[in-house]
């Protein structure tokens, strides 16, 4: 999963939140491939010893997705107050689950 997701995401640059353009052109690549790598993890078979904490990193995960989601909602609707805050708020949420990714054996950046 990670050959396949991590070289694709790599090449997508982190974008300057003070720059709109370049942080919906961002979300659109990313948000696609965030989602197609969580369901390829999803559909392992996951030891009984890792799932109540694969369980917690997935609610993490869920919840930093629903954020890039939401920032693409609000950029479609020319928010860029609220694209940028939910952007942020997605930055923001991420060592919190790398630490737990990291625990479990999810490298971080997560491939």
């Amino acid at each position: 999963i990670c050959r396949v997701y991590g070289p694709q995401l790599d090449k997508i640059r982190p974008p300057d939140v003070a720059e709109p353009a370049n942080v919906i052109a961002a979300l659109r690549l990313v948000l696609p491939l965030v989602k197609a790598q969580e369901r390829e993890v999803r559909a392992l078979r996951v030891p009984e010893e890792l799932r109540v904490r694969l369980a917690r990193w997935f609610d993490l995960q869920d919840r930093r997705i629903g954020m890039l989601e939401h920032a693409l909602r609000a950029s479609r609707r020319q928010d860029f107050r609220a694209m940028s805050v939910a952007y942020v708020d997605f930055i923001l949420a991420g060592p919190r689950t790398a630490r737990l990714g990291s625990a479990i054996g999810i490298p971080h950046p997560p491939c």
